[in-house]
């Protein structure tokens, strides 16, 4: 068994995260599926955590406030690291979170096949009021793994091909 399926994990970003660092043709794009994965990890699990500091930081204030006016003490500086904290911790996680999502997700496909395909179907969406409902049909370039057409979580959408986008792999 790998070291690591033996690990106790706290958050699984994917259930196919392992599966993709297996399916990935060299050590780099392993690391950096590994090193997003564990990104979003943190992200995910300092968000939740910093929920209490957010909670808390009110009566801190307050208590702080009132122990300082009694002793005499004009620490401001005191409330800016309170609350820079506080809401420096979820936003921290906040970002970690979501650049970690959408780059291991990208670093879980750089590996994979490039295909062109056609759109043939487009669900409608009808405009409000003075807005019209418009369709453009194109061709779009995507990533896969697998060449199986029912498996429907093995494809990443990398833009329109022609468009100046940013591959995901050079």
């Amino acid at each position: 068994m790998r070291r690591l399926d033996r690990r106790i994990r706290l958050h699984n970003a994917d259930d196919r995260t392992a599966d993709w660092m297996a399916k990935a043709r060299t050590p780099a794009t392993r690391t950096r599926i590994r090193r997003w994965s564990r990104a979003e990890t943190i992200g995910v699990v300092a968000t939740p955590a910093a929920v209490p500091l957010l909670l808390l930081a009110p009566l801190a204030t307050l208590a702080f406030a009132i122990r300082f006016s009694m002793a005499g003490i004009g620490r401001t500086d005191v409330y800016w690291w309170l609350w820079g904290i506080a809401v420096g911790v979820p936003l921290v996680g906040g970002v970690l979170m979501a650049m970690g999502s959408g780059r291991r997700l990208a670093a879980c496909f750089a590996d994979g096949y490039v295909s062109t395909g056609r759109v043939d179907r487009v669900i409608e969406c009808p405009g409000s009021g003075d807005d019209t409902t418009s369709y453009e049909l194109r061709p779009i370039r995507f990533r896969h793994h697998t060449l199986d057409p029912e498996d429907l979580h093995d494809v990443l959408f990398d833009g329109f091909p022609g468009a100046e986008t940013k591959a995901v792999r050079s």
